[in-house]
């Protein structure tokens, strides 16, 4: 998502991922479904994601690699459509160059005169998931080579960056339009007291964030469980519309565990933890972190359930109904495989669906589709993060 924020005089950008998946039950979003008759299948949203949302520059990249593999294995009729083009390398570059060409104007209105300017791209110390990035901004680099982008962590932003007096930032001497996120949604990112400023002092230059801080709290667990009750998303849709109805059936049920945060009540939390007690299977409870492996299921969830129920720490945490999915076998190909063996497994996939928006205040100047990740996992997998190495890179094939 691209925002910008007139009263912070900020100009703020932010990719979306929304997970969906498909179950008979009623999505960095995500689609899994339950074993049953393809006819009784419906779509759950497992969670959006507005934080480093991953692999737009693979999710392109795979497309014709899975084309080709099919057409060596002799299934070559119509692969163009029954494997379709993902172009979320495409649309998230021109979104970032959008960012940047608003961030003139932004500039030039405000009688700035911008130097040539820069993407920074925020990365971890040890970044594992470097040809993502590099695909995204090849693109990028292909569309506008005069657009420099710069790579580098909170620790060496800490001497290497400045802002003007206008609150222009700076890093190496180049002017930054743009800061790209891609670290800074776990509490190890930020170890200290000066990574915090250098997270403060980004946030309040005039240079657009993707995600901007709003977002990433927009992004929490509280708030997307919020968002789907009813009195909350009736905020956002009318209740009458189709629109509202439909956005509303997707969601699988949420819940806090305590009635202060104003979405559930003692009677809904009792009556929830009293089931989950009994059939954990159904259940899955999720702490206010991002980056994969951090929620709980089965006796691991009954056993956190009660360690917390009895103190203030039960805020933090959201019960959600656990999606069943479609199960399938594929063949999966990763570091594990020996010699470059396939592994045919049970399966279950998550499909996520690309976004880019570009607002100011209540202005709009882009909100579209930016392509797809379809990500696969084994059955027994009960977490399907890429990076964290749970699931696997795959693509839709229609028929």
């Amino acid at each position: 998502m691209l925002h910008v924020q007139g009263d912070l005089c900020d100009t703020k950008r932010t990719f979306l991922a929304n997970r969906l998946q498909s179950t008979v039950v009623a999505a960095q979003s995500d689609i899994e479904t339950q074993d049953e008759a393809w006819d009784s299948l419906l779509i759950r949203q497992v969670e959006f994601n507005m934080i480093a949302c991953s692999f737009c520059g693979l999710a392109q990249r795979i497309v014709p690699q899975h084309r080709i593999s099919l057409s060596l294995h002799g299934i070559s009729s119509d692969l163009n459509n029954r494997v379709p083009d993902c172009f979320s390398a495409d649309r998230f570059s021109e979104a970032l160059l959008s960012a940047c060409r608003m961030y003139v104007e932004d500039c030039s209105r405000r009688n700035l005169i911008t130097s040539n300017i820069s993407i920074l791209v925020v990365v971890g110390k040890n970044e594992k998931n470097i040809y993502d990035q590099r695909a995204l901004f090849g693109c990028l680099l292909l569309k506008n080579p005069k657009v420099n982008v710069l790579y580098h962590s909170f620790d060496y932003l800490k001497t290497g960056l400045k802002l003007d007096v206008n609150s222009r930032l700076f890093v190496d001497n180049q002017e930054v339009a743009v800061v790209y996120f891609r670290t800074g949604y776990t509490p190890d990112a930020f170890p200290d007291d000066e990574t915090w400023d250098v997270k403060y002092q980004l946030e309040r230059s005039l240079a657009i964030k993707c995600p901007c801080i709003q977002y990433m709290l927009a992004n929490t667990k509280i708030i997307q469980a919020a968002i789907s009750k009813p009195k909350y998303l009736s905020r956002f849709f009318n209740p009458d519309s189709s629109s509202y109805l439909n956005i509303l059936s997707t969601f699988a049920h949420q819940y806090t565990l305590d009635e202060e945060m104003g979405i559930s009540d003692s009677t809904e939390i009792q009556y929830v933890i009293n089931d989950c007690l009994l059939r954990p299977d159904n259940y899955v409870l999720k702490p206010q972190r991002e980056g994969g492996g951090n929620n709980y299921f089965g006796e691991e969830l009954v056993q956190k359930l009660k360690s917390i129920m009895n103190h203030s720490e039960r805020k933090l945490y959201v019960l959600m109904e656990r999606i069943q999915p479609y199960i399938f076998e594929n063949s999966i190909l990763n570091s594990t495989s020996a010699s470059g063996e396939l592994n045919v497994k049970k399966m279950v996939t998550e499909l996520g669906i690309f976004g880019a928006i570009l607002a100011c205040k209540d202005e709009i100047f882009l909100n579209e589709f930016s392509g797809h990740l379809l990500r696969s996992k084994p059955l027994e997998s009960n977490e399907g993060g890429i990076v964290a190495g749970y699931g696997c890179l795959d693509s839709p094939f229609l028929v």
